[in-house]
């Protein structure tokens, strides 16, 4: 296997105070164009990245432990990823696949298909985020099923839409102030809680097992 080479040197280097004269403008015009339930973690902007690696705009280096959820598996501007993206925009950016399907597409169903385990026929839907995902594996279950109410764990997140914030058991701070929401789901505890967990002070009214509801 050969080393992985990488364009920026991978190593925490400070250059300037923080967040650098440049960063506090870019802050400053946000302010007045960005809403502000879109926050940030840290007050830099990015100019770079490369590896476990990010550059801001006034040119510290910073060891990037938050990893966009894009990245953490291949590490940021990853040659390989680049080239593959480049040589797809070169072609075509986007089709509707409900319009006019394309090969990219089945080949990433197929090789869902190799790397899931079982030997049973798999098919593969492809979406944009993790809670239009959740959403529609909701409607597949409640019409495979016939049934309409879901179950979800206690302290789990599933999204920000209005559905998956139903199903998202963490008020804060997902959904304070946001509802109404869609009905018909249930928190239930993880059935594999520490001993410690389970004698926690919850109130007694929330679900401790799992509950099916009744068939239309």
């Amino acid at each position: 296997m050969s080393a992985i080479e990488y364009r920026l040197p991978q190593e925490r280097r400070i250059v300037t105070e923080f967040p650098g004269p440049r960063s506090a403008a870019l802050a400053e015009r946000r302010k007045k164009v960005v809403g502000a339930g879109v926050a940030s973690t840290l007050p830099v902007y990015v100019a770079d990245a490369d590896g476990g690696v990010i550059v801001d705009v006034d040119g510290n280096s910073l060891i990037d432990l938050g990893a966009g959820i894009a990245v953490t598996s291949v590490g940021a501007s990853n040659p390989a990823v680049v080239s593959a993206v480049q040589d797809q925009v070169a072609h075509f950016t986007h089709t509707c696949f409900m319009v006019a399907p394309y090969e990219g597409y089945v080949e990433v169903a197929e090789r869902l298909a190799e790397l899931t385990p079982g030997d049973h026929e798999k098919r593969s839907v492809l979406f944009n985020s993790g809670a239009e995902a959740v959403e529609n594996a909701v409607k597949i279950a409640r019409h495979a099923t016939g049934r309409d109410a879901v179950v979800v764990f206690d302290h789990a997140y599933h999204g920000r839409t209005n559905l998956t914030m139903a199903l998202t058991s963490k008020s804060m701070p997902y959904k304070s102030g946001f509802g109404p929401f869609a009905p018909r789901s249930t928190a239930s505890r993880c059935p594999t809680r520490t001993a410690r967990a389970s004698t926690s002070t919850a109130p007694r009214s929330r679900v401790s097992r799992p509950h099916s509801a009744p068939s239309r």
